[in-house]
């Protein structure tokens, strides 16, 4: 009795543990797509670098209007999320 206790605790907290390791970093990879008026900072071949309004700069694949310019623009919100990780 004792034993089979300890087996079905042992393997939920094996369960528990796989779950956070596998399942978690899976959800950080689905995009979170927001839209925001941004500030175009530069445009090249392969899209734009703009401004958010929080001040995170990002590249976005496309935009239209020219440096200066506000423009709405969709991109993955966790971008923000990850550059906040990474500064101090």
């Amino acid at each position: 009795m004792v034993n089979q206790k300890l087996l079905i605790a042992g393997l939920i907290g094996t369960a528990v543990i796989v779950m956070s390791t596998v399942v978690f970093p899976f959800w950080n990879l689905v995009p979170h797509k927001t839209t925001e008026i941004v500030k175009i900072i530069s445009i090249d071949q392969s899209g734009c670098v703009v401004e958010t309004l929080d001040k995170f700069v990002i590249k976005v694949a496309s935009c239209d209007g020219k440096p200066g310019d506000r423009v709405p623009v969709t991109f993955d919100a966790k971008i923000r999320e990850r550059a906040r990780s990474f500064s101090p």
